[in-house]
């Protein structure tokens, strides 16, 4: 399933009626290593799901209210500045994020007491284009076109060393493929690079496939 566009994440709910995600879905959501939440006593379940490729297997789920309260936690962090330098763009990320899900929450439940038919994908997607639109209201440059931006874009926009973009993008190298520009774009942007690579504006700041 896709909680917002370009994100693909293995979701469930238990017995007990608690939405969770897998590992791998809360570690892609949150844009970081799975690594990350070593340090948080997981909780391992066996999926029964008839449409799940992982039926009869155990995995192990974070809950929803747990993501939530990460996100807030960073969230909060960025406030009240309480982030280190290179923890910066995690905080930003987590407002982006954070914003586009409230937005669908508000659309869903409002059409739901209006007694409306709710499509949540359609919903989700149109709340984070919204959010893309105001960060280029707030000074997201796209120097190639509304959708691909340069590294420079993402680096200036979020305010960040390239030595942190590049880390990034590497441990994502399998998941956020870089778009060739041909070389008459490259003059275009005034580079003499013989060679440069864009990207998707949703994959870019961490909202990947």
């Amino acid at each position: 399933m896709k909680i917002v566009p370009g994100i693909k994440c293995d979701g469930y709910v238990l017995d007990d009626g608690t939405a969770c995600l897998s590992k791998r879905g809360t570690a892609d959501l949150l844009g970081m290593n799975q690594d990350s939440f070593q340090r948080v006593t997981p909780k391992l379940v066996k999926v029964v799901a008839k449409n799940s490729p992982h039926k009869g297997r155990k995995i192990v789920i974070y809950s929803a209210a747990f993501i939530e309260s990460f996100i807030r936690g960073y969230s909060l962090a960025l406030a009240h500045r309480k982030l280190r330098a290179n923890q910066v763009h995690i905080g930003e990320r987590y407002v982006i994020l954070q914003s586009s899900l409230v937005k669908t929450a508000l659309e869903v439940a409002i059409k739901e007491a209006c007694v409306l038919p709710v499509n949540l994908r359609k919903t989700a997607q149109k709340s984070y284009t919204d959010i893309v639109k105001l960060m280029r209201k707030s000074g997201l440059k796209c120097s190639v076109s509304d959708e691909v931006v340069i590294k420079t874009d993402i680096t200036d926009f979020l305010d960040i060393p390239l030595s942190t973009l590049n880390s990034f993008l590497g441990k994502r190298r399998n998941e956020i493929e870089p778009i060739r520009l041909d070389r008459e774009t490259i003059r275009a942007l005034g580079s003499k690079a013989s060679r440069m690579n864009g990207y998707s504006n949703n994959k870019a700041f961490g909202f990947n496939q």
